[in-house]
């Protein structure tokens, strides 16, 4: 609606730099919450603990903000960070990066254990 409204006031380069920072903004809160997601099948329907162990993470950011080391290493404001909300240097844009990736590859390390231990149970069946 500021686009409607404002239009005369905005610059290609705002737009792009904002649209730049909502689409890494998404994909980084995706690859932040997916051990989350990557945990839930792991608790057999418990989908009122997923949901309170995603806010606490998401609401404990609020609070690792307020200290420059938390705020790089926290995956929630790591986001941030590599999205360009947070004026950051260099190093610690690239900090950000990490810690998201290793939370992406966390994620992935618990699907594939999940997978391999249902093909057990499925092999397991099938023997007996």
């Amino acid at each position: 609606t500021e686009a409607v409204l404002h239009f005369s006031k905005l610059s290609s380069a705002l737009f792009l730099r904002t649209l730049k920072m909502y689409l890494l903004e998404g994909a980084g809160v995706f690859l932040a919450v997916s051990p989350i997601i990557a945990i839930v099948p792991y608790m057999k329907k418990s989908y009122w603990l997923a949901l309170a162990l995603a806010e606490i993470y998401s609401f404990a950011g609020l609070f690792m903000s307020m200290s420059n080391v938390l705020k790089t290493f926290y995956p929630i404001t790591a986001v941030f960070g590599v999205s360009g909300y947070y004026d950051t240097s260099i190093q610690n844009r690239i900090c950000n990066a990490v810690v998201l990736l290793l939370s992406a590859c966390l994620a992935v390390i618990l699907l594939v254990g999940l997978n391999r231990s249902q093909k057990g149970k499925t092999h397991d069946k099938e023997i007996i």
